[in-house]
């Protein structure tokens, strides 16, 4: 596996400041869940919130590395979910347009009858009066 360089120094970081968070919280579950001077220190209670403490800030740091790192600058080139909006919508006016212009030159728009003289018929031919068992007769 390809490592890039300086990830040693992108690890440090937030293991450095985990630990050091881990320390924070076994000290002060460790004294103040004593309940007084007179009680012996609660290790157990301490260890457990120095080992939450290390993970929570670890999967923390590691969230806001992954959020911060930039995108790679192709992505905003215009392909794949990141292409322009003008341009998505450039293309489909000037698809209208060309599908406006065929209408005009005889193709039958959405919803008009390509040939009028088939007033009431379906589909098979049969006209409104025809019965089931046949076509209809062409008309003249």
């Amino acid at each position: 596996m390809a490592q890039r360089k300086g990830s040693r120094a992108d690890v440090k970081g937030p293991l450095i400041l985990s630990t050091v968070m881990a320390v924070v919280a076994f000290a002060a579950v460790a004294i103040f869940a004593t309940g007084g001077t007179d009680n012996a220190l609660r290790l157990d209670l301490a260890l457990i919130a120095a080992g939450i403490a290390f993970i929570a800030t670890v999967v923390v740091s590691a969230t806001l590395m992954i959020v911060e790192r930039p995108n790679d600058p192709s992505l905003g080139q215009g392909t794949g979910v990141n292409r322009s909006s003008a341009r998505l919508y450039a293309e489909a006016k000037a698809r209208r347009q060309r599908e406006a212009a065929a209408r005009r030159d005889g193709e039958a728009e959405f919803g008009r009858r390509v040939r009028p003289d088939t007033e009431g018929e379906d589909l098979l031919g049969r006209g409104p009066g025809t019965p089931d068992d046949g076509p209809a007769a062409p008309r003249s």
